[in-house]
C-alpha cells in the first residue's frame, strides 16, 4: 500500500482451480525484520502455520457463496493485535472466505511483530484505525483496475471491520467510517465509538489478563445499539488467535514464550502477551473456533443485509460447540 504497509488477503476460490494444490502454510518469522529473524534465540521456535486456504489461487468469479444481489464479494477489513501479524487469525480469515467474503487484512507497521521485537512500537489504536481506512482506499483501487485480480469483484455496499485487542479498539474507531455498515471486536481495547446506530458485535474471554473483561464491559456499555455480546468462559486473550495452536511435533511456541514472559524488553512483553489463554485451566481455543467462526460470520451477514437478524445467533449459541461454553446478549 502507499504507506508501505504489507496487505494480506483472503477470497473464495473455487474447489476446481484449487484440485491438487497444496494448501498455504505461514511463518511467523516472515513477519520479523531481516536483521532478526535469523537470530538463534528465533531460529529455534516452532512457527509454521498450516491454514485451510491457498496461496496465489484463482480468484472465483462464482458470488453465490456471499448472498449479494449485487453480484460481487463483500467486504471485510480486519485488524491485527499489538505486537501481532495480519495473519495471526487464520482460522477466522480462511473461514470468511469460504462464506463469500474478501477479508483483507494490513500489517499496521507502527505496532507490528517486527515494531514491538526491535523496540520501535508506538501503539495507538488511531494509527491502527488510520491503517485499516487505508486498506479500504486500497481496495477500492484495485477493484476499479482493469485485469487486475479484484476487478470489479468488490461491493462497497457491504463493508464490515473484525479486530482483536488494539485492531479490536481500531475497529471500533472504523465502525465511524460510513462505509463500515457492521463490526466485531474480539476483546478490544477501548475505541472511540460510532455515533449513531451501527450493528456491532462484542466478544471477549472470562479470563482475559490482557485486556480486562471489566474494561471490555465498559467499551461494549459505551456503543451504540444494536448490539451483541458474548464471553466466552475461561478463554483468555489469546482464544482469538493462532498463537496457542502453534507448534513442531510436541513442541508447542507458546511453552518456549513463557520461558520469557516477564522479562526485560520487548521480547519479554511480548511473551506476556502472547501466552495469555494458552494453557489450562483456561478452554483449549481449537474448541472455541469454531464458536467464534460462526459468531463473527453471522455479524457480518446479518449486519450487511445478506441474512435476517436471527441466522445465526440462535439462544443456544454458546453451548451449541464441543468444550466451549459462552453467554450471549443482545441489546436491539
Amino acid at each position: 500500500m502507499p504507506s508501505g504497509d504489507q496487505l494480506q488477503v483472503w477470497y473464495p476460490v473455487d474447489k476446481t482451480a484449487v484440485k491438487g494444490m497444496s494448501t498455504y502454510t505461514y511463518q511467523i518469522k516472515s513477519w520479523v525484520p531481516a536483521s532478526l529473524a535469523d537470530n538463534p534465540a528465533l531460529a529455534s521456535l516452532p512457527d509454521t502455520v498450516p491454514t485451510s486456504s491457498y496461496l496465489d489461487a484463482p480468484i472465483s468469479h462464482d458470488t453465490s457463496t456471499s448472498g449479494d444481489t449485487s453480484h460481487a464479494f463483500p467486504v471485510v477489513i480486519f485488524a491485527h493485535g499489538y505486537g501481532s501479524y495480519p495473519e495471526q487469525s487464520s482460522f477466522l480469515t480462511d473461514h470468511l472466505a469460504t462464506w463469500g467474503f474478501v477479508a483483507a487484512a494490513p500489517d499496521e507497521q507502527t505496532t507490528d511483530l517486527a515494531s514491538v521485537i526491535s523496540g520501535s512500537s508506538a501503539p495507538g489504536s488511531n494509527d491502527a484505525a488510520a491503517a485499516l481506512g487505508e486498506t479500504l482506499s486500497f481496495l477500492k483501487t484495485q477493484d476499479a483496475t482493469s485485469g487486475g485480480r479484484l476487478d470489479h469483484l468488490l461491493d462497497f455496499s457491504k463493508v464490515g471491520a473484525v479486530g482483536h485487542s488494539l485492531g479490536g479498539g481500531a475497529t471500533i474507531t472504523l465502525a465511524g467510517n460510513p462505509m463500515i455498515k457492521t463490526y466485531a471486536a474480539l476483546a478490544p481495547v477501548p475505541g472511540t465509538p460510532p455515533t449513531g446506530h451501527k450493528p456491532g458485535l462484542v466478544m471477549y474471554g472470562s479470563s482475559d489478563m490482557i485486556v480486562a473483561p471489566a474494561s471490555v464491559q465498559k467499551t461494549y456499555a459505551s456503543l451504540p445499539t444494536p448490539k451483541r455480546l458474548i464471553v466466552i468462559k475461561d478463554a483468555g486473550h489469546n482464544v482469538f488467535d493462532d498463537i496457542c495452536t502453534i507448534h513442531s511435533g510436541s513442541q508447542r511456541l507458546v511453552v518456549f514464550l513463557k520461558a520469557s514472559a516477564g522479562s526485560p524488553g520487548g521480547f519479554g512483553a511480548l511473551a506476556t502477551l502472547a501466552t495469555d489463554g494458552c494453557f489450562p485451566p483456561d478452554v483449549d481455543p481449537v474448541n472455541a473456533f469454531p464458536l467464534i467462526d460462526q459468531a463473527v460470520t453471522a455479524q457480518m451477514r446479518d449486519g450487511l443485509g445478506i441474512d435476517s437478524p436471527s441466522a445465526g445467533f440462535v439462544p443456544g449459541i454458546g453451548t451449541a460447540f464441543p468444550g466451549v461454553s459462552a453467554s450471549y446478549s443482545s441489546t436491539t
